[in-house]
């Protein structure tokens, strides 16, 4: 399936209740091989080496964007060191402020541990909530995971070798007021956001070198 006809099909699905469809095609569109060779020479062709529009971080691309959803294609190194785990956000555990559809695209696939909160009251920093029962997944090439925004904690264990995924984010709407949070290891809350203080302080950072 070519990416253009998966927009096409999305564009004409509930988001929230077309599941079934949503995994089909999604996995259809994930045999398409040359998605990402086709991405960077529409992208250089567009923007010439600009990265602007078309990186998500440092190593996922922004397939597709709209105000509903965002097709990206991500990629998941096998990692020796802490900084190395800390940089693929491994091992934390985490919720996401966007409900999301991913299937293994390449390689033997990160490894998804989650569990259900079971009390979808406010979380607050250093309370337990309830949680259902762990349940893993390996996202194999052809593998769907798909999960809840916000009441869905998460953790990713590094694959074997380099993998990549390709996932449908699809946009929380604007007015909620609910919030992704960090967890530690015993599933304590610890603060809102994902990886939010290491971007603080790297910005932070970044603002001293600029004011000498």
């Amino acid at each position: 399936m070519k990416l253009a006809t998966f927009v096409e099909r999305m564009d004409t699905y509930d988001l929230h209740q077309d599941k079934s469809h949503i995994i089909a095609d999604l996995r259809e569109l994930a045999t398409n091989r040359t998605l990402l060779s086709e991405h960077l020479y529409n992208t250089l062709q567009r923007d010439g080496y600009s990265t602007k529009n078309s990186l998500y971080n440092a190593y996922a691309f922004v397939l597709h964007y709209s105000d509903a959803y965002t097709v990206r294609l991500g990629f998941w190194a096998p990692v020796s060191s802490r900084d190395e785990s800390e940089t693929f956000i491994y091992n934390l555990n985490h919720t996401h402020d966007f409900e999301i559809y991913a299937v293994g695209y390449s390689g033997d696939g990160y490894t998804t541990i989650k569990r259900k909160i079971l009390d979808q009251t406010q979380l607050r920093a250093g309370i337990r909530p309830p949680l259902g029962d762990e349940t893993t997944l390996k996202l194999a090439q052809g593998e769907v995971m798909h999960m809840q925004p916000y009441y869905e904690v998460h953790r990713q264990l590094p694959p074997r070798d380099m993998s990549s995924s390709l996932s449908l984010i699809i946009h929380a709407p604007p007015t909620t007021s609910a919030q992704a949070w960090c967890f530690d290891e015993d599933y304590l809350p610890t603060y809102p956001g994902i990886a939010t203080q290491e971007t603080a302080f790297y910005e932070h950072a970044l603002s001293l070198l600029g004011a000498e």
